[in-house]
């Protein structure tokens, strides 16, 4: 989840709603619609609980997310990032054959 504190996996609570969703479908399709869900801890205190009624919500297939996200949104540096994505791709080019006509 974003901001654990272990992993640093950066899943927001759309991105549990994502996945429980795609999970719904699959057990839909495969199980009778049954599903079995664990969670296990270590993961940011605060945070866990949004993420889980996220997970829930796409569970249900809920039209739209009962809650907001508190944390989900913090703006970039958009030039920064550019420079970045430029200095990758001069990077490919040089060492990815394939990648040099991007």
């Amino acid at each position: 989840m974003q901001f654990d504190p272990n992993g640093r996996q950066c899943l927001t609570m759309d991105g549990y709603r994502k996945i429980a969703q795609l999970m719904r479908g699959v057990a839909n399709r495969h199980s009778d619609g049954q599903m079995l869900i664990v969670q296990e801890g270590g993961y940011h205190i605060s945070y866990s609980a949004y993420c889980l009624h996220a997970t829930l919500e796409g569970v249900l297939n809920l039209e739209a997310p009962l809650l907001d996200d508190p944390i989900a949104y913090y703006p970039e540096d958009e030039k920064y990032t550019m420079k970045v994505v430029d200095v990758m791709k001069k990077c490919w080019k040089e060492s990815i054959p394939f990648l040099k006509d991007i």
